[in-house]
C-alpha cells in the first residue's frame, strides 16, 4: 500500500526479495524461499519519482508488469454505495448488528466529493456505524472530513449516541 511511501532503504530489500524470492524471518538464522505475487499501489506519478530520485528505477520495472489505473471515487458515483455497503456489512459482522444506509444517506454520500477515496468513505461510514439509532445511518450520522477540526466529534455526544444505541440494543433482547 502506497509503495511510494517506502524509504530507499526498503526499496533495495524489497528488490532483493523479489529477485532472489528468499525471505529472512526477524530472529531467523536461515533465509526461506517464498513464492509470492505482489499488488502494489500508490497514488502518486511513479515515472517522476523515479526521475527524481525518490523511487528506485530497477524496483518500478519489477513491480510495473501490469498496471492499473483506477479513476478517484469522485469520478466513480457508482461504486460509492456498493463500496459502502460491502464496509456495513463487514462492521455489521464484525458487531453483530444489521444496519442500512437511508435514501438521505445514500444521497450525501453519493454527492460528496472523496478526496480521500476509498479509504475517507470507509472512515465515514466506520463513523457512521458507531452513531447509527436503530439500525440506520441517516445523513445526520455522516461526518466528512475531519482534518481540519471542523465537524470534529464532541465527545459527549457520542456516547450518549452509543449509551442510547445500547440501550436499545438491550430493550430488543
Amino acid at each position: 500500500d502506497e509503495i511510494s511511501e517506502m524509504p530507499l532503504a526498503l526499496q533495495t530489500k524489497l528488490l532483493r526479495v523479489i529477485q532472489e524470492k528468499r525471505v529472512m524471518s526477524v530472529g531467523g538464522s536461515s533465509e526461506v524461499d517464498i513464492d509470492a505475487r505482489i499488488i502494489a499501489t500508490t497514488n502518486r506519478h511513479m515515472p517522476e519519482e523515479v526521475k527524481t530520485g525518490r523511487f528506485r528505477e530497477d524496483l518500478f520495472y519489477r513491480l510495473n508488469v501490469f498496471p492499473v489505473k483506477t479513476l478517484a471515487l469522485a469520478h466513480r458515483a457508482e461504486d460509492i454505495i456498493p463500496i459502502a455497503a460491502h464496509m456495513l456489512s463487514k462492521l455489521d459482522k464484525q458487531c453483530n448488528t444489521n444496519t442500512h444506509i437511508t435514501s438521505d444517506a445514500i444521497d450525501a454520500l453519493t454527492s460528496y466529493e472523496w478526496p480521500g477515496n476509498a479509504r475517507e468513505l470507509g472512515n465515514v461510514i466506520h463513523r457512521a456505524h458507531i452513531l447509527a439509532s436503530k439500525g440506520k445511518i441517516t445523513a445526520a450520522d455522516l461526518i466528512f472530513d475531519l482534518s481540519d477540526g471542523v465537524g470534529s466529534l464532541n465527545t459527549a455526544d457520542v456516547l450518549a449516541s452509543m449509551l442510547h444505541s445500547d440501550q436499545e440494543n438491550e430493550v430488543q433482547l
